[in-house]
């Protein structure tokens, strides 16, 4: 995203969260970014476009994040801590834009939005259940969406106190905490024989097959913008990936071998993120 976009999003999420959405005028978001009322519209069409850009844009740094951790060479469940913690401290640092969204009634949550966060949802239900197979293996197979339900509900029981009643943790303990409680759900569901109500059958009547596709789709676009922009091994690199990722039976081992170069790059953490996640490696 261009500088201009990105200090037109960080300005309005300041007055956002200062005076609320509704009640905040494109001129005084343009006046705080030092530009004319026109020049705001040659970005962003309306006030709910940009609010649709802010939410993609602080989505896509925590994936960021939690991509450049899935590439360190930890245990699975060091990486899940760190990307648990990393996911935490960014929504701590929006608090009052989140407070903002909590309070205020008329932020209107149109067709685009809902589809987004639509998206992220789907997005966070496979990149739990991906995270807790990596550190459960076989011994969750017939509970993990259960279990993958109950860890994200205790996330967010945790974020409600954090962000609505202030409570202050140790970040990294408490995830740390969450998921030593998810160790009993997992023992308890083994121990007892327990059938899950949440099933791979319930699941996928939620998530529409055509999620996937657009996943890939979305993918197959980024490595495509990128490849053009790119040179040399990179631009080898890319081409290889595109053509593998895109066969009907795609080698795991082959595109392993592609993420690894890539994931040298600090710039291509998020994309080898979420290729990563669509193809559970």
């Amino acid at each position: 995203m261009e500088d201009k976009k990105i200090n037109i999003i960080q300005q309005a999420i300041k007055l956002f969260a200062k005076k609320g959405f509704s009640t905040t005028s494109v001129q005084e978001i343009a006046n705080e970014c030092s530009i004319s009322k026109g020049a705001f519209y040659l970005h962003f069409k309306s006030k709910d476009e940009l609010l649709l850009a802010i939410f993609t844009h602080y989505s896509k740094e925590i994936e960021q994040k939690t991509a450049a951790i899935e590439s360190m060479d930890l245990d699975p469940r060091t990486k899940f801590v760190k990307q648990l913690t990393v996911t935490y401290q960014e929504i701590i640092k929006h608090r009052d834009f989140i407070i903002m969204q909590i309070r205020e009634q008329a932020i209107p949550f149109n067709e685009d939005i809902e589809s987004f966060l639509q998206q992220m949802r789907f997005h966070s239900y496979l990149f739990y259940k991906r995270s807790l197979l990596a550190i459960y293996g076989k011994k969750i197979d017939h509970s993990i969406w259960e279990v993958t339900l109950l860890m994200q509900g205790m996330f967010k029981a945790y974020m409600d106190l954090i962000i609505i009643e202030e409570v202050e943790f140790d970040i990294e303990n408490l995830c740390k905490a969450i998921l030593k409680r998810t160790d009993y759900l997992v023992e308890g569901f083994n121990r007892n024989d327990d059938q899950p109500i949440i099933t791979d059958q319930l699941m996928n009547e939620i998530i529409p097959e055509d999620f996937y596709y657009n996943q890939l789709d979305t993918i197959v676009h980024t490595l495509e913008e990128i490849k053009e922009k790119a040179s040399g091994d990179i631009e080898v690199t890319i081409a290889v990936l595109l053509e593998e990722i895109q066969k009907p039976s795609a080698r795991h081992a082959v595109i392993k071998g592609m993420l690894s170069n890539l994931e040298e790059e600090e710039s291509f953490k998020g994309i080898t993120g979420q290729i990563r996640t669509f193809f559970q490696l």
